[in-house]
C-alpha cells in the first residue's frame, strides 16, 4: 500500500494535467468556446501594399527588427520582403501600437506576412485576431445593424459556430479562413458598428451545437417562404438542416423576381454541367420538395432528354442571374411538371467552381450610356434605407437592385415586361403553375427569395425578431433539434 501511494504522490502532477485535459476536451465538445486567436487572410497572393498604423514594429524570421512609418510601401521580390528601403526575411510580423492596417483596411490584433504557396513571387498577409474581435469586422456586412437585436444575435451564434467549425479550412495556406463569400466577409475594424458589436458581446463565447459539437451551419438572403433541405443542394444529409416554413409572412427586395433566359444561356448553363441536350426546346421542374422548392430539372432538346439538379443549374447560369430555386418556368416550349411529380433521390450534382456575372441588357446599357441610373434612382427615393444598406454591404447585388428600381420608377422592366411589386412572402407549398407562352425563345424563370435556401433567412429571422421571438427561438426554427450555449 506504501508503495502505491508514493507512486501516487510521486505522479499526481501526471494524474491532474490528464484530468485538465480531459475538461478541456470536453468544454471543446460543449457549447462554450473560449477567445482563440485565429488567423484571416486578408491579401492573398498580393505583389504589393502599404502599411498603416502608429507605431508600427517588425520583425523577421531571422529576428531582425524594423519600424515603418504608416503608408510604408511594401513590395516582394520573391526573395526579400522590402518595407519601404529596409528588407526582411519571411514571415515577417507587424504589430502597430495603433490603427494597424493592410492598404484601406484597419484590424485589430496583428499581422502577418508570408510567401503565399503555390505562387512565387507573391505573399499573403494574416490578420491575427481575437475570435471575438473577428466577429465585430464581419456582422454588419453579413446583416443591417439596424435591424432588431435578436436577429443580429442570432447572426452572432451562426458567424462563432462558423468560424470554430471551419478553423484551420485553409492550414495548407497558412491562416484559417478567408474575408470573401468563400468563408464570411470580413472587413475588420471598418465594419464594426456599435449595434453589432452589442450582438457579438451579448453572445459571447455563445455557439451552436449538435450532439456536443459546434453544428455545421449555413445562411442566406431570403428563402422565399420556407427553407431548402441540405440534400438537395450540395447532397449531404443533416436532421437539423430540412425545409422549414418561415413562421411570419413578410416583405424583403426579393419577395419577387422575374428574370428570362434565352435558349442560347441555357445551353450554356447545361454545358457546364454535363448536361447537354442539343438546341434546347423545353425546361421543366421535373421533381419539387413538399414545399414547392425547384428540385430537379428536366431539360429538352434536339438531343434528348437530361434530368438535373435544380441547385446545380442556378449555379451554372449565376447565382445573382437566378436568384433561388423557388421559381415556376414559364417559356415558348417550357412545360411546367405537375405537383404530384415524384421527387428524385439521386443526389444532386455539385455547383460548378465558376459563376456567371449577372446578365445585362441592351436596355440597361443604353441607360447607363446616358447617366448612372442606380445614382438616379436613389436620389429619387426609390429605395427603403434596408435596402440601401444591403446594397452598400453587398455591391454585388447593385445590378439587382437596378433592375428592383427601375422597375418601381418606370412600371416596366428593363425587358419592358410588367413590373412585379414585391408583395409579402406567404408561406406555403408553391403550386405548380400552368405554363404561358414567351416571344423571343426565352424562358421566363418566375422566383421568390435569394440564396441556397438552406438554414437560416435573414429576412426570416428579422421577420420573427420583429415580432417579438428571442433569438434562441429563432435558431432552433432554423435548426431544429440543435442547442446553443456559452
Amino acid at each position: 500500500m506504501s508503495s502505491f501511494v508514493h507512486h501516487f504522490k510521486r505522479n499526481r502532477l501526471y494524474f491532474g494535467a490528464f484530468i485538465i485535459s480531459l475538461v478541456l476536451l470536453f468544454a471543446r465538445d460543449a457549447s462554450a468556446v473560449e477567445n482563440f486567436t485565429i488567423k484571416i487572410g486578408v491579401d492573398i497572393g498580393a505583389s504589393s501594399g502599404s502599411l498603416l498604423g502608429q507605431g508600427i514594429s517588425l520583425r523577421d524570421a531571422k529576428g531582425v527588427k524594423g519600424s515603418a512609418p504608416s503608408g510604408t510601401r511594401v513590395t516582394f521580390d520573391g526573395a526579400k520582403l522590402a518595407v519601404g528601403s529596409k528588407k526582411f526575411s519571411l514571415p515577417l510580423d507587424v504589430k502597430a501600437s495603433g490603427g494597424l492596417g493592410w492598404n484601406a483596411s484597419r484590424y485589430r490584433g496583428s499581422l502577418r506576412i508570408i510567401g503565399a504557396p503555390g505562387a512565387p513571387g507573391k505573399f499573403t498577409v494574416i490578420n491575427e485576431v481575437g475570435l471575438e474581435d473577428y466577429l465585430r469586422g464581419i456582422l454588419k456586412i453579413e446583416m443591417n445593424p439596424e435591424w432588431h437585436p435578436e436577429a443580429l444575435k442570432a447572426q452572432a451564434i451562426l458567424a462563432r459556430t462558423y468560424a470554430v467549425k471551419n478553423r484551420g479550412r485553409f492550414a495548407s495556406k497558412g491562416f484559417d479562413l478567408d474575408n470573401t463569400q468563400n468563408t464570411q466577409i470580413y472587413r475588420g475594424m471598418n465594419a464594426e458598428d456599435p449595434r453589432t458589436d452589442a450582438a457579438v458581446q451579448a453572445t459571447r463565447g455563445q455557439v451552436l451545437t449538435w450532439n456536443g459539437r459546434p453544428a455545421d451551419i449555413y445562411y442566406h438572403s431570403d428563402s422565399g417562404g420556407a427553407t431548402a433541405d441540405i440534400s438537395h443542394v450540395w447532397g449531404s444529409s443533416l436532421p437539423y438542416l430540412r425545409p422549414q416554413k418561415e413562421r411570419f409572412a413578410y416583405a424583403s427586395p426579393y419577395s419577387n423576381w422575374n428574370t428570362s433566359l434565352s435558349s442560347a444561356q441555357v445551353e450554356a448553363a447545361l454545358g457546364k454541367i454535363g448536361k447537354s441536350v442539343g438546341r434546347v426546346t423545353g425546361v421543366e421542374v421535373a421533381a419539387r420538395d413538399s414545399n414547392g422548392r425547384a428540385v430537379t430539372l428536366r431539360a429538352r432538346g434536339t438531343s434528348g432528354t437530361a434530368d438535373l439538379s435544380a441547385h446545380a443549374f442556378r449555379m451554372a447560369v449565376g447565382s445573382s442571374v437566378l436568384r433561388s430555386t423557388n421559381f415556376e418556368i414559364a417559356g415558348v416550349t417550357a412545360a411546367v411538371s405537375s405537383q404530384t411529380a415524384p421527387l428524385q433521390t439521386s443526389q444532386p450534382e455539385p455547383a460548378p467552381a465558376a459563376e456567371q456575372p449577372p446578365r445585362k441588357t441592351q436596355s440597361l446599357a443604353e441607360i447607363a450610356a446616358q447617366r448612372d441610373p442606380l445614382l438616379e434612382l436613389t436620389n429619387g427615393g426609390v429605395f427603403t434605407r434596408d435596402e440601401l444598406i444591403d446594397m452598400l454591404m453587398n455591391p454585388e447585388k447593385r445590378e439587382s437592385y437596378l433592375e428592383i428600381g427601375l422597375e418601381r420608377a418606370t412600371g416596366m422592366t428593363p425587358q419592358a415586361k410588367p413590373a412585379q411589386t414585391p408583395q409579402p412572402t406567404v408561406p406555403r407549398a408553391a403550386p405548380a403553375p400552368t405554363p404561358t407562352g414567351a416571344s423571343g425563345g426565352a424562358f421566363t424563370f418566375k422566383g421568390r427569395g435569394w440564396g441556397h435556401g438552406v438554414g437560416m433567412s435573414q429576412w426570416g429571422a428579422k421577420a420573427m425578431a420583429d415580432s417579438g421571438v428571442k433569438c434562441a427561438d429563432i435558431l432552433l426554427h432554423y435548426f431544429p433539434g440543435t442547442k446553443i450555449g456559452g
